[in-house]
């Protein structure tokens, strides 16, 4: 795909820049606002962590034990530059959060879950444990 394809369809889909991380930006998304659109922005090399946050949830979204604390993940670019995840409301400094969450969630801050259809979700999971262990740990927030 050239550069300017990309760059047509970045546009297509993405709209305000709304967070970033190690490896990745997060936008809006133009065609569906319950949508978000995560865009991986190494240059020169991948971090993959569309693929692996991806392969994570289609390998465990119908074990509802798991796939309760993760938002989904709806569609990925074949490349995986770019992939749509359900939006959900980022948990603030107000929100009570549990005490205890499942040790296959790795990357523990705030900043990493918001809540979708009542429930905390984790929206930021591309480093969890491929095995997922459901034991609880402390969570220090």
């Amino acid at each position: 795909m050239s550069a300017r394809t990309f760059e047509d369809a970045f546009n297509l889909l993405c709209l305000d820049k709304i967070g970033s991380g190690v490896s990745r930006d997060v936008y809006t998304c133009r065609l569906r606002d319950d949508l978000v659109v995560k865009v991986e922005t190494s240059n020169d090399w991948r971090s993959f962590s569309n693929a692996f946050e991806m392969r994570f949830w289609n390998d465990h979204q119908y074990a509802k034990d798991i796939a309760k604390w993760l938002a989904p993940c709806r569609y990925m670019s074949p490349d995986g530059r770019l992939m749509l995840q359900q939006r959900v409301r980022v948990a603030t400094a107000d929100d009570t959060l549990p005490e205890k969450l499942p040790s296959f969630l790795t990357d523990i801050k705030r900043e990493n879950f918001g809540w979708f259809e009542g429930r905390l979700v984790c929206f930021d999971y591309a480093a969890t444990i491929p095995n997922p262990n459901m034991r609880l740990r402390k969570a220090n927030w």
